[in-house]
C-alpha cells in the first residue's frame, strides 16, 4: 500500500474508491484506450489510475505535445482525444496546441490539475481565465459532485460542439474519497450533455431559399468545400455541380474531396494552381461550405472580388470578419446543401459546365515546373519535383499530416490525397510545430493504416523530442522534413524585401543522425539520392522512420510568388 492508500485507508484495512480511480474508469468506459500526457505531481494518481483501469498512457516529453497527439488521435478515430497535465506550468505549457484544437473544432478533453485546496505557492494562477483565453471551456469538479457523471458531461459537450473542453480536478480531490451521489441535497451535477446547448439546425427554409436563388441566377458559379463540409456534404455538392455544370474547389483542410471530378479545380486560393486560378477568377457565385473564406483562400478577397459569396457555417465563423468574405448562411452542411440540390433541380433545368474542366491536380501543376525553374544550390533538391516522387509511393490508405510553414505550400501542391486515406492539416492558428505531434496521435487513432507527415525543419525541431514518443509507442510514422535549414517563410520575405534574409538561415542538426538517436530509422534525400527509392524504402519500414529532404531556398512556393496583396499572408506565419 503506498503512502496515499494509507491516509485513505479505513480502520479495517479496505481502500475506498478515489476520485482519480472513478475519472479513469468513466475515460475507459467512454472507450477511450489511450490517454496523452506529462505526470506532475498534481495528475499522478490519475495516472496511476488510468493504468489500473486498462488506459495506456502515453507519456510526452512536452505538455503541448500531449494536446496535439489527443487531437490527431480524435481526428483518426473519429472519437474524443483525451489528454491530461499537472497544474500551474503544466497547463501553461499547452497555450499553442488547446487553441490550435479550438480553431480546427477538434473534440477533445484535456484533465489537468489545480493546485491543492489551500494552496498558495508558485504554481497559484488563474487557470479559468487562461483556458478561455485559449477558447476552451474550464470546467472545475467540486468536491461534492460524481466524478463519472462529470467526465460525461464533458466527454457529451467536447463531442456535441466539436471542439475541446478543459476539466479541472484539485489535486487533493484526485486522492481523495469519491462521492457517487448524482444528485439530493447540495449536489451540483448537471446531468450529462445538459450544458451542450442547442445543437445546430439541419436544413432552414431561409438557408434554402437564400442559396437555391443565388445557384439558379448564376451563370459561372463556383462550390467551395471547406473543414465543415467534410461530415457528407461533398456528396450534395457533386449532385450540385453536376446540374449546374459548376466547378468543385476545396481549402487545404478538404483538400482531395472531389478528386476525380471532372469539375474539380483542386484548392481555391493561394494554393490554387494556373489553371484553376484562372478559372476561379471568372466565377460570379460563391458557395462555400463549411469554409471561413479568409485571405489564404480568397487570395486576400481579389480572387473573388467579382463573385457573390456565401458562406454555409453551423456556428457563428471562427475567421474573424475582417479577413473574411461573403454573406453567412446558416445551417448544417450537409442537410442544408442536400436540400438545396433538391431545390436547385427542380428550379432549373441541367446545364453544361460554364468552363473548360482543367485536368487533374497533378497534371495541372506541371505547369509550374515547367515556367518557374530556379537554380538549385548544390547538394538540394527542388522540393516540387521530389513530392511528386514521394507521392507516387505513399500507400493508398495512408493517413497524411501536413505541416504549416512554407514547406506547406509544396506539399498542398504536390502531394495527391491517398485515395482510400485521409489528408490532415495542422494548421488551426497559423503555427508551425504542430504536424508530427498531431500525427503521432493519429498513428495511435489509426492501427493498421501508415501516417505520414510533412513537416519543415524548423518546425520539425521544435518537438523533435517527441520522434522519442513515437518510438517508445511503436507507431506507424514516417516524418518527411522539407530542410531548408532556415526558418523558410521568414527568409523569403526577407529575401523578397532585399536585406537580412541570413538572420534566418538556422540550420538544424544533421537530422538522419539527430533521429536515429531517439530511436527511428532515418535517410537522407539531396541532389544524389532517387527520391523515389528513398522513399519507398522509408514507407515500406513499420515503426517511426525520418527522411531529411535536403530542399533549395532558391525555390519558392507559388503562393508566395504571387504579386502584390494577393500574396497574403503565408501559411506558416506564426508571429
Amino acid at each position: 500500500m503506498n503512502s496515499t492508500d494509507k491516509r485513505l485507508g479505513s480502520a479495517d484495512g479496505t481502500v475506498p474508491t478515489t476520485r482519480a480511480r472513478t475519472v479513469a474508469e468513466a475515460v475507459a468506459r467512454h472507450g477511450c484506450s489511450t490517454v496523452f500526457g506529462l505526470m506532475g505531481d498534481g495528475n499522478m494518481a490519475l495516472f496511476l489510475a488510468l493504468d489500473t483501469a486498462g488506459v495506456e498512457v502515453v507519456e510526452v516529453r512536452h505538455e503541448s505535445a500531449a494536446v496535439a497527439m489527443a487531437e490527431g488521435y480524435a481526428w483518426s478515430s473519429g472519437g474524443v482525444g483525451v489528454c491530461s497535465v499537472t497544474h500551474g506550468p503544466g497547463l501553461t505549457h499547452v497555450a499553442t496546441s488547446l487553441v490550435v484544437a479550438a480553431r480546427n473544432r477538434s473534440p477533445l478533453v484535456l484533465i489537468t490539475a489545480e493546485v491543492p485546496t489551500g494552496y498558495a505557492g508558485a504554481q497559484s494562477f488563474g487557470q479559468e481565465s487562461f483556458a478561455t483565453a485559449c477558447e476552451a471551456p474550464y470546467r472545475r469538479m467540486a468536491a461534492d459532485e460524481d466524478p463519472d457523471a462529470v467526465v460525461d458531461e464533458v466527454m457529451a459537450l467536447a463531442k456535441a460542439r466539436s471542439r475541446p473542453v478543459v476539466l479541472a480536478v484539485a489535486a487533493d480531490l484526485f486522492t481523495g474519497a469519491s462521492r457517487t451521489r448524482s444528485t439530493g441535497p447540495g449536489g451540483r451535477h448537471r446531468p450529462a450533455g445538459a450544458v451542450c446547448g442547442p445543437t445546430a439546425e439541419g436544413a432552414p427554409a431561409t438557408a434554402v431559399r437564400q442559396l437555391t436563388t443565388a445557384l439558379v441566377r448564376a451563370r459561372r458559379p463556383v462550390l467551395i468545400a471547406g473543414r465543415g463540409a467534410l461530415g457528407g456534404a461533398a456528396d450534395p455538392l457533386r449532385v450540385l455541380a453536376g446540374h449546374l455544370g459548376a466547378g468543385l474547389a476545396t481549402t487545404l483542410p478538404a483538400k482531395g474531396l472531389f478528386d476525380g471530378h471532372l469539375l474539380d479545380l483542386g484548392i481555391a486560393g493561394g494554393l490554387s494552381h494556373p489553371a484553376a486560378e484562372r478559372v476561379l477568377a471568372e466565377a460570379d457565385v460563391v458557395v462555400a461550405v463549411g469554409a471561413g473564406m479568409g485571405r489564404s483562400t480568397t487570395q486576400s478577397r481579389e480572387l473573388f472580388a467579382a463573385a457573390d459569396v456565401l458562406r454555409v457555417l453551423d456556428e457563428p465563423p471562427a475567421v474573424p470578419e475582417a479577413t473574411a468574405l461573403g454573406t453567412v448562411v446558416r445551417g448544417e452542411a450537409t442537410a442544408t446543401m442536400a436540400e438545396v440540390a433538391r431545390a436547385v433541380a427542380a428550379a432549373t433545368g441541367r446545364r453544361d459546365p460554364w468552363f473548360t474542366p482543367v485536368g487533374t491536380s497533378a497534371d495541372c501543376w506541371q505547369e509550374d515546373l515547367d515556367v518557374y525553374a530556379p537554380d538549385l544550390q548544390p547538394g538540394t533538391v527542388d522540393p516540387r519535383a521530389a513530392l511528386l516522387h514521394i507521392s507516387e509511393v505513399i500507400p493508398r490508405d495512408a493517413v497524411v499530416v501536413v505541416s504549416n510553414g512554407h514547406c506547406s505550400g509544396f506539399v498542398s501542391a504536390f502531394v495527391t490525397a491517398p485515395a482510400d486515406g485521409r489528408i490532415l492539416t495542422a494548421q488551426g492558428f497559423g503555427s508551425i510545430g504542430q504536424a508530427m505531434t498531431s500525427a503521432i496521435g493519429a498513428a495511435r487513432g489509426a492501427p493498421g493504416q501508415k501516417v505520414v507527415v510533412f513537416e519543415g525543419d524548423a518546425a520539425f525541431m521544435m518537438h523533435a523530442q517527441e520522434l522519442d514518443t513515437a518510438a517508445r509507442t511503436g507507431v506507424d510514422l514516417t516524418v518527411f522534413v522539407l530542410n531548408d535549414q532556415a526558418l523558410g517563410t521568414e527568409y523569403q520575405r526577407l529575401r523578397r524585401d532585399g536585406d537580412g534574409a541570413e538572420l534566418a538561415v538556422v540550420p538544424p542538426p544533421d537530422l538522419a543522425v539527430l533521429a536515429r538517436a531517439l530511436g527511428a530509422r532515418a535517410w537522407t534525400i539531396d541532389e544524389h539520392a532517387d527520391a523515389r527509392a528513398t522513399a519507398e524504402a522509408a514507407l515500406n519500414q513499420s515503426g517511426p522512420a525520418l527522411v531529411d529532404i535536403r530542399t533549395a531556398r532558391t525555390v519558392l512556393s507559388r503562393h508566395m510568388r504571387l504579386p502584390g496583396p494577393r500574396q497574403g499572408t503565408p501559411a506558416g506565419a506564426h508571429h
